[in-house]
């Protein structure tokens, strides 16, 4: 037992490395936006075609590789995620024309495609349905740690040295960590090795047939996740050196801030889910994140900075929560249904991801009023809310279909 345990802790502390990681990366780009449209003499609009690039690829293959899952081990799959998302990451940083950054990115969507739904798998495949929400928790937390580094520390890096070395540096850490993830996963035994093996069958229908239960899970995940992580990849740092003149490190000071909710997000979010269930905290969340980009929409440029910390705080909450989505899943769906259904909800989330940089880029393309670019994202938190509201009860089904 106490072996197990051991082991255990070996793989969350693997998962939770490679995620740091990958959120790093993911959330790097957005500190050298600006640099980048002076470099390539792009506009909002044309620059967001490399967040959309990223998580249209990204979008586009969650229901492949969540039945690419039901096939293959999810450990071997998380490996090739990691070393594609360094490979990715270091071809950014090689990047000398915008064609080669948005094929970077692509890369980089391909190799994130294949980690978060892995990484599901795999915690699935080691921990019990009722630890499940906070182990997820702590695994969005490390990711969030990895964006809280992308803030000011890789802003002082990148103002030191030029954004090209510390990109490439984390490319190549990425690669070297998916290495050692392959040799633990194929050291130790699951504690549940029968989960993540090959299956005769894709629950297809009972996925896309559940009606309410699918449609709400992708609703919520739509409304609370793509928004906040669209925004600060790409026009988080124009808006704030733009509407409030903060330098680049200060900008990544607020990003810091949002981060920084995310950061408790995640982990109170799968806290309150073990303990009183999905639907009532999912709701209040999406309530406050509603809130939250309400108050931005209606003074852009007008905050005080401790409002304005508060607010991208809140907004980070609710993004990091949105880990909630997976336990609603996994709290509504037999474990081979999970995969599927997990993809299919992170799908509508990183569909928004893509939406909401594109329309804010267009939209300050169009009309230079920040009130303007912010107010895209209104919807879409409605839509959050909705999706939260139309939980139904949960039927915590754990045996196989």
């Amino acid at each position: 037992m106490e072996r197990s345990r051991t082991h255990a802790l070996i793989i969350l502390s693997t998962v939770a490395a490679i995620y740091g990681l990958i959120f790093m990366e993911r959330t790097a780009p957005g500190l050298v936006t600006p640099e980048l449209l002076v470099l390539f003499h792009i506009s909002p609009a044309v620059l967001s075609l490399m967040t959309m690039g990223q998580y249209m690829v990204y979008a586009a293959l969650q229901i492949p590789v969540a039945v690419g899952g039901a096939r293959f081990r999810p450990e071997r799959l998380l490996v090739i995620g990691a070393v594609a998302d360094g490979l990715g990451t270091v071809m950014f940083a090689e990047s000398h024309s915008f064609a080669m950054i948005i094929a970077s990115r692509v890369v980089v969507g391909v190799g994130d495609a294949l980690i978060w739904l892995n990484i599901v798998s795999v915690l699935a495949r080691w921990f019990s349905y009722g630890v499940f929400g906070r182990v997820l928790g702590i695994t969005a937390m490390a990711g969030n740690i990895g964006a809280i580094i992308a803030t000011v520390p890789l802003a002082l890096w990148i103002d030191a040295s030029g954004w090209r070395l510390p990109f490439g540096v984390m490319g190549a850490a990425l690669i070297v960590l998916a290495v050692a993830a392959a040799l633990i996963f194929g050291r130790l035994t699951p504690a549940h090795p029968d989960l993540g093996v090959k299956r005769p069958d894709v629950p297809w229908a009972r996925v896309f047939l559940s009606g309410r239960q699918i449609i709400s899970v992708c609703l919520a995940h739509f409304g609370l996740m793509g928004p906040f992580l669209g925004f600060v990849s790409l026009l988080a740092v124009p808006y704030l050196r733009q509407n409030y003149h903060f330098s680049e490190v200060s900008a990544g000071t607020f990003l810091a801030f949002g981060l920084l909710g995310s950061l408790v997000g995640g982990p109170m979010g799968g806290f309150l889910a073990d303990r009183f269930g999905v639907a009532r905290p999912y709701r209040a969340i999406s309530m406050l994140n509603l809130a939250a980009w309400t108050t931005i929409v209606i003074w852009p440029m007008d905050l005080s900075p401790i409002l304005l910390a508060l607010v991208f705080a809140v907004l980070g909450m609710a993004n990091g929560a949105s880990v909630l989505t997976f336990a609603a899943v996994r709290e509504r769906y037999a474990v081979p249904s999970v995969g599927l259904a997990s993809g299919v909800a992170n799908t509508a989330g990183f569909l928004s991801a893509v939406l909401v940089p594109f329309l804010m880029g267009l939209a300050l393309s169009l009309h230079q009023s920040s009130r303007v670019e912010l107010a895209v994202v209104i919807p879409f938190a409605v839509i959050g809310i909705m999706g939260t509201a139309a939980l139904s009860p949960a039927h915590k089904m754990n045996a196989a279909d």
